[in-house]
């Protein structure tokens, strides 16, 4: 018992004890950099704001550029830039976001493997050559994938949701695009949108290890000096609140139905950020603690899971309910969640309830910035989001110093029940 509370005590005071330090390349880069020691690793995200919002007409676009990055360069073909990764035990990783298309790289911070795994990346990130032979072979495994999602209610329900939600603004659809869109993608249009938006001054570059200062400097020039310097992507639009509800069932030969209730949600810099982000841990977002599991699983035993969550993005993301019941429970299931839903926006928090929600988001964030992976994750966030140097350092405090009635307001201010999006995909019952 002793061992754990020491445990506890040492990694709630990691993230206070960040010296995050950050610059902006010669050619426009934003770096975000934290030294740590222990461990001979180097950990480095490249975060570009060149994600499926960026897609314009061509859904697919960004997630199809990201992806062929490390399948040929000027130098290098696919084959020989994984072995050059393998050999030297070093992890690459790209995926794109509805905000964000990230590369990433763990290795050795060790010479000469630190320099060779640097190199071969810088090359993949910065000297990319898009061939036809390797679009067609990703085209024809998202064209499998959009298939795979046309069979699958949750997928279902979630692109519906998506679309009721944002209406027109980018984030309504998918990342991966639709059948139509990635069919007429070509090698001109991944180099287009590379070449706009793969730049410098769009560039978030974050590093976590036992590198120094200096040696940091030195990676994080040596990546921007390798890309144009171009301009800094325009700011996606403001998600506009919702005019009114709609209750979309969409059929599908299943046992359950997936449920989905929300509506338009906030975004990292909303003035509400906070009781919101503690209220929903309290009404949805901790587990089989929350109030709506009580009331739904507990109680009534409507469903195994229910959760809520906010996604917070660069604008507005969304607020969502999501569960599985049987076909013949989904009505009761969605008034429950309603009007659980209204009662906690309408009734003062149980302060028991308002204390263990913060004793257990304060206890799990100490945890989340206990490893180099995570505080990678966090910087980039903080650097994307343009959100304060001291987020991690002041979090548990301003979790702290919430009241019930502050969750109240937020969540009054927000929430318009009258409005909900309501999606559901399965059987309608015949009872």
């Amino acid at each position: 018992m002793k061992f754990l509370v020491l445990f506890l005590l040492l990694v709630s005071s990691v993230h206070a004890r960040l010296n995050i330090q950050h610059w902006m390349t010669p050619e426009g880069a934003k770096v975000l950099f934290v030294q740590t020691k222990g461990l001979p690793i180097l950990d480095i995200s490249l975060n570009f704001d060149a994600a499926s919002s960026t897609d314009g007409e061509k859904y697919g676009l960004a997630s199809l550029t990201n992806s062929l990055l490390s399948s040929a360069t000027r130098y290098h073909n696919e084959e020989q830039i994984i072995n050059a990764f393998e050999s030297l035990g070093a992890q690459f990783s790209n995926y794109s976001l509805k905000d964000m298309s990230i590369v990433s790289l763990r290795t050795l911070s060790r010479e000469p493997i630190l320099r060779k795994a640097l190199n071969i990346f810088t090359e993949v990130v910065t000297q990319p050559s898009f061939e036809q032979k390797y679009l067609t072979r990703a085209k024809r495994q998202i064209l499998q994938s959009i298939r795979a999602t046309q069979q699958s209610p949750s997928s279902i329900a979630s692109i519906a949701f998506d679309k009721a939600v944002f209406g027109k603004h980018p984030y309504a659809h998918e990342t991966i695009g639709t059948q139509d869109t990635i069919k007429n993608i070509t090698t001109e249009d991944l180099k287009h949108h590379y070449q706009q938006f793969f730049v410098a001054k769009n560039l978030i570059i974050a590093l976590v290890g036992d590198v120094s200062k200096a040696k940091a400097k030195q990676i994080a020039r040596q990546i921007s000096h390798g890309l144009n310097v171009g301009q800094k992507a325009k700011a996606n639009p403001v998600v506009k609140p919702l005019n009114d509800a709609q209750d979309i069932h969409l059929d599908f030969p299943s046992k359950q139905t997936h449920l989905l209730i929300g509506q338009t949600g906030i975004n990292r810099s909303h003035p509400d950020f906070y009781p919101l982000y503690l209220g929903n841990h309290i009404f949805g977002g901790s587990g089989l603690t929350a109030i709506l599991s009580g009331e739904i699983r507990e109680k009534k035993g409507l469903a195994y899971s229910v959760y809520s969550h906010f996604s917070k993005m660069q604008s507005n993301g969304s607020f969502i309910i999501k569960l599985q019941t049987k076909n013949s429970q989904a009505n009761e299931a969605k008034k429950i969640a309603i009007q659980t839903l209204n009662n906690f926006i309408n009734n003062n928090i149980d302060e028991q309830k308002l204390q263990d929600g913060k004793d257990n988001i304060i206890g799990g964030f100490a945890l989340q910035t206990a490893s180099n992976a995570n505080i990678l994750t966090y910087l980039s966030i903080i650097g994307f989001y343009n959100l304060p140097l001291d987020y991690l350092d002041t979090f548990t405090d301003k979790i702290k110093n919430i009241s019930a009635q502050d969750i109240q307001n937020a969540f009054a201010r927000l929430i318009n029940t009258d409005k909900l999006i309501v999606v559901s995909v399965g059987q309608k019952s015949k009872e």
